[in-house]
């Protein structure tokens, strides 16, 4: 059994989701660590993706959680289940010996409403369906109301998360420091000669949204062409392997020199101090593109399919995103135009795309497609008043 005495002097956040998800709850931590600095703030997330928790400020405890194993032991329950809870109990004696008198679940499933119950306190037990009204369920339907009838939806998700944690965004984008680990010999000097660097992020989780080799070689063709600064940066897991190698076969031996293939050939924390030597990171709605704003990189997403600008964007400000007009996987991408941003700080439009840029406020990040904010302004600022009015009571009318 879990000792009892520190349940009202820890709090922790659960976030079971994948790298962006974690990556875009950093707004909520940060707000939680503000508003209680005298509360040490625990953080329960995916065990491959701990190490992105690391350069993070004031977090009490990162605690990984094996997702494999239990799906595992899920399996041999029926086999043996008494070998099965003797190995399940340990797995979480081996994670402390505290409950927590605050819980802030980001996932609404099974999952993770199981692991608040077994990392609460009797007393948070006790009363959460009273919490869970008040500070939880407000945000939690508004956001399934936006994911089943995709309306016009202006609210940040990573804000949402605060409203949920029952704290307001803090109106500045988290920034982490470089982890500090030895590099690839052969991928060591990235972004320590002068030059234009950028990441290209050739994959993306899931197969819908990935953009096609074939684009990303003659995106790196036409900006290496464009900037004899050009230095393009390959990133991805072990999946992109043969996507890098794809790319590289289809630019001119003359650029492959300008060209790093990182693909596959990273830990997380090698990641992130790649892409905090870049200047900007390039890609699909995916991990890698929002651990780059993390990094300090400018970012520029191509938002398709189900990828939504003003939900998943990139967090913090001046951050682009060229948003599909359909859902379908695009015929044409605004190539020459991402160049332009990048070159030449020049805004153009692209066929069956729209342009937006972020910038931060007291309701946490929007972006704007130039056509003005009063409108989006007043929207958000609604939202946050119907839900979390308490939050809302200092913030000028």
């Amino acid at each position: 059994m879990r000792h009892e005495s520190t349940q009202n002097s820890r709090a922790l956040l659960i976030q079971l989701a994948r790298l962006g998800d974690l990556v875009q709850s950093l707004p909520a931590i940060e707000a939680l660590v503000d508003a209680a600095p005298e509360t040490p703030l625990d953080v329960l997330c995916s065990a491959p993706l701990a190490t992105v928790l690391g350069e993070a400020r004031n977090i009490g405890r990162v605690i990984p959680w094996d997702g494999g194993r239990w799906r595992a032991w899920g399996e041999q329950w029926s086999e043996d289940p008494n070998g099965t809870l003797r190995a399940a109990q340990a797995y979480l004696a081996g994670l402390g010996e505290s409950t927590y008198g605050r819980i802030y679940p980001l996932n609404q499933h099974n999952r993770s409403l199981l692991l608040t119950h077994l990392f609460s306190s009797p007393s948070v037990r006790a009363d959460w369906d009273d919490r869970s009204e008040a500070r939880i369920r407000p945000w939690t339907e508004y956001l399934r109301h936006i994911a089943t009838r995709r309306g016009n939806n202006r609210v940040h998700l990573a804000d949402a998360w605060c409203g949920m944690s029952g704290v307001r965004p803090r109106g500045r984008a988290p920034l982490l420091q470089p982890p500090t680990v030895d590099l690839p010999d052969d991928l060591a000097s990235i972004g320590e000669r002068q030059g234009l660097w950028v990441a290209l992020v050739t994959g993306a989780g899931e197969a819908d949204r990935c953009i096609p080799a074939t684009t990303w070689g003659r995106w790196t063709h036409e900006f290496l062409t464009r900037t004899d600064e050009g230095q393009v940066v390959l990133i991805g897991s072990g999946r992109e392997r043969e996507t890098g190698q794809a790319i590289l076969e289809s630019i001119p031996a003359l650029f492959q020199g300008r060209v790093w293939d990182a693909t596959g050939r990273t830990s997380i924390p090698q990641l992130m101090k790649l892409l905090h030597k870049c200047r900007w990171v390039i890609g699909a709605d995916t991990g890698p593109l929002h651990l780059g704003t993390l990094m300090g990189s400018r970012a520029i997403g191509f938002y398709f399919s189900h990828a939504r600008v003003h939900e998943t964007g990139p967090y913090g400000e001046g951050h682009w995103v060229y948003q599909h007009a359909a859902q379908a996987q695009p015929e044409r991408w605004p190539i020459m135009e991402s160049i332009a941003l990048i070159c030449d700080d020049q805004r153009r439009a692209a066929s069956d795309w729209t342009l937006w840029r972020n910038r931060m406020d007291q309701w946490g990040t929007s972006f704007d497609d130039g056509s003005g904010q009063e409108g989006v302004e007043d929207a958000r600022a609604t939202v946050w008043r119907t839900l979390s009015p308490t939050l809302c009571e200092s913030v000028a009318a």
